[in-house]
C-alpha cells in the first residue's frame, strides 16, 4: 500500500492541533507508531508497541488498514481546514 504522505518528514508537526484533535486514541497511536523513530522499526515491534499502548491485539493487516483509514481521515481534515482558512 502506497501513501502520498511522507510520514518521516515532520508530518505531525505540519498538522494543526485542531486536526490532530479529531483523531481517536487508536488513530493517534497508529500515527505515532508510523512516524519518527518507530517508523523505522520492524512490524513486530510496532505491533507490540500498539498492543502495549491500546491494550488490544494488533495484526499487520489491522495496522495497515487502520493506518490507511487514518491517513485518509487526516487528508480530508487538512483539505477541509485549508478550505475554511481565511485568505489574506
Amino acid at each position: 500500500m502506497k501513501f502520498d504522505v511522507d510520514l518521516k518528514a515532520g508530518f505531525l508537526q505540519s498538522l494543526k492541533r485542531e486536526v490532530l484533535a479529531t483523531l481517536t486514541a487508536e488513530e493517534r497511536a497508529v500515527i505515532e507508531v508510523s512516524t519518527g523513530e518507530m517508523g523505522n522499526k520492524p512490524d513486530a515491534v510496532k505491533l507490540g508497541w500498539l498492543k502495549m499502548r491500546t491494550k488490544e491485539t494488533w495484526t499487520k493487516q489491522r495496522y495497515t488498514k487502520a493506518l490507511a483509514r487514518t491517513i485518509e481521515k487526516l487528508r480530508t481534515a487538512v483539505a477541509q481546514a485549508e478550505k475554511n482558512e481565511p485568505k489574506g
